[in-house]
């Protein structure tokens, strides 16, 4: 028996329940189950009013009998049926001592179930003017009857219930209008992103415009993507833009190259780490699985991941959850993985350099880069666009390429693919002077002999032959002075690049001092970019 100072604790407990659920999903099987265990009943049902079928339906059921439960999910009766219609038309409680003996008793409940009813509590659960449903506590037949006191408790629940069902909807109805407001977003952002592609990627081969298209098959499902390519091919750019033109584009995009991390760390990286897990453990730290959540996570060079990482890394995208180093608990986790690799997985597998499970899990879409000497037509678009980046990063006036270096250009076998050409162009506009146009003499010696050698090649004349190399920064205008003070200006803005426009170590690398190069960069128009570390001395 539920004494009286039991009850107001039930009531109090389940009031606040009540109003600190806003998911009806959530709401209703608590009421039920918290109800069926405190009055207690065989079961507890409620019924929801549908006013535009004028009909009710049960919505939940906790039941002692899962199977009657389950035959009485979802089973509808009309509104002005039953017990449960009359309580909700008379808008008044009821407590029935056997429903056999009652002629409003709606009896196909009974002959759904295989079960008959006895006992019967029944409340309405209305706010203001308006009706939600019916709540409903049942015992078998032959079994006591409900007392005055579990009435009392479900009438005061009542509204409760029936103002938490209110906000339910409400907050289910301003949630369906954010939904379709975020998708409506979505869209528009994807169409966006997918128009500022050709401004980050450059696609007019038919290779490129082939990746494009599977590009945008990826985006529009939640599929997992390997794209593959070689060094320098834009693999990571690849990612981002599928990022960009997907429904997760709103989430996060966490990047992670599994070749630069040390195999000991790998793990706490991916999945987190407790406090005092390990020695450095100085904080708990999430794990990019979580922190990508609800976004993306790009595992570039995943053919370097160690083996004994991978089936972790399976199992957490299997069950989409993680658990941290030095912890118990599992967290879940909401990512779609996009992963890279310029390795060929498939002879890794043959090799037991990679477990195969791994691959048909992250490569269920694979996507490949062409390297860019198979895409001819698309690098002076991209020097072009790698020049006018480069202008505006060192402040300098150059627009232009002469045709015979965006021959050369053109004609060049680019080992290194886009990030290489990128660097080229990068160093020619560092050696340029303002208001020059990147001509041959610019280029360093290894795109000038390979656009050569091929069209040597296609004039017929041997592959390996010796051919001759014109002088890459003198003309035949030029003067003994004017060519040597070419080739300093070249070596000091070479050895700029390499120390990453440091002065201080530039000039020890030359062996000046950093005043002298100073007034070297001045003559020679040599500048370097805001933000560089001019003077810094490490």
């Amino acid at each position: 028996m539920v004494q009286d100072e039991d009850r107001s604790a039930i009531i109090h407990e389940l009031a606040n329940a009540f109003a600190q659920r806003t998911d009806i999903d959530e709401l209703i099987p608590y009421v039920a189950q918290r109800l069926r265990q405190v009055l207690p009943a065989r079961g507890v049902s409620l019924l929801l009013l549908d006013e535009a079928r004028n009909e009710l339906e049960f919505a939940y059921n906790s039941e002692d009998n899962t199977e009657a439960g389950q035959r009485l999910a979802g089973m509808r009766m009309p509104a002005d049926h039953g017990v449960a219609g009359a309580v909700l038309r008379n808008r008044a409680p009821e407590l029935i001592i056997n429903a056999q003996h009652d002629e409003r008793h709606y009896s196909d409940i009974d002959r759904q179930t295989g079960i008959s009813t006895g006992p019967m509590l029944a409340v309405p659960l209305l706010a203001g003017e308006r009706r939600f449903g019916v709540i409903e506590a049942v015992r078998p037949s032959g079994e006591p009857p409900f007392s005055d006191e579990d009435m009392a408790m479900l009438v005061q629940l009542g509204p409760h219930i029936a103002i938490a069902l209110e906000n339910a909807g409400r907050f289910g109805a301003m949630k369906a209008s954010a939904d379709k407001l975020r998708a409506e977003v979505g869209a528009l952002r994807r169409q966006l992103a997918r128009h500022d592609l050709f401004s980050e990627i450059i696609a007019n081969s038919p290779a490129m415009l082939e990746m494009f298209n599977l590009m945008e098959a990826a985006a529009a499902a939640s599929i997992s993507v390997l794209i593959e390519g070689e060094t320098g091919a834009g693999k990571e750019l690849v990612a981002r833009a599928i990022h960009r033109t997907s429904d997760r584009a709103g989430g996060p995009f966490m990047a992670l190259n599994c070749a630069a991390i040390p195999d000991g760390l790998m793990e706490s990286e991916l999945f987190g780490h407790r406090r005092g897990a390990f020695t450095s453990a100085l904080e708990d730290k999430p794990g990019l699985l979580r922190v990508a959540s609800g976004g993306v996570l790009f595992l570039d060079e995943i053919g370097d991941m160690p083996m004994a990482m991978q089936p972790k890394l399976l199992r957490a995208l299997e069950e989409q959850e993680v658990t941290a180093v030095g912890d118990t608990r599992t967290h879940k986790i909401d990512v779609r993985v996009l992963s890279a690799t310029n390795r060929d997985l498939e002879a890794a597998i043959e090799e037991n350099k990679f477990r195969k499970d791994l691959y048909y899990r992250l490569a269920a879409f694979p996507i490949r880069v062409p390297p860019l000497r198979d895409r001819r037509e698309d690098i002076p678009a991209l020097a072009l666009l790698f020049l006018e980046r480069a202008a505006a990063r060192y402040r300098k006036r150059i627009d232009r390429l002469t045709p015979e270096a965006l021959d050369m250009l053109t004609n060049a076998e680019w080992p290194g693919n886009v990030r290489q050409l990128q660097n080229e162009i990068d160093r020619a506009v560092v050696i340029a002077r303002n208001g020059d146009a990147i001509g041959p003499h610019h280029l360093s010696r290894e795109p000038a002999i390979a656009g050569i050698r091929r069209e040597a090649a296609r004039a017929g004349a041997p592959a390996n032959g010796s051919v001759a190399m014109p002088a890459p920064i003198a003309t035949k205008q030029q003067s003994l002075n004017d060519r040597l003070a070419a080739c300093a200006r070249n070596i000091i803005a070479e050895a700029l690049l390499q120390h990453k426009n440091n002065v201080s170590r530039t000039a020890q690398s030359l062996g000046i001092s950093r005043i002298t190069l100073q007034k070297k960069m001045k003559e020679y128009s040599l500048r370097t970019p805001p933000g560089s570390p001019r003077n810094s001395i490490t």
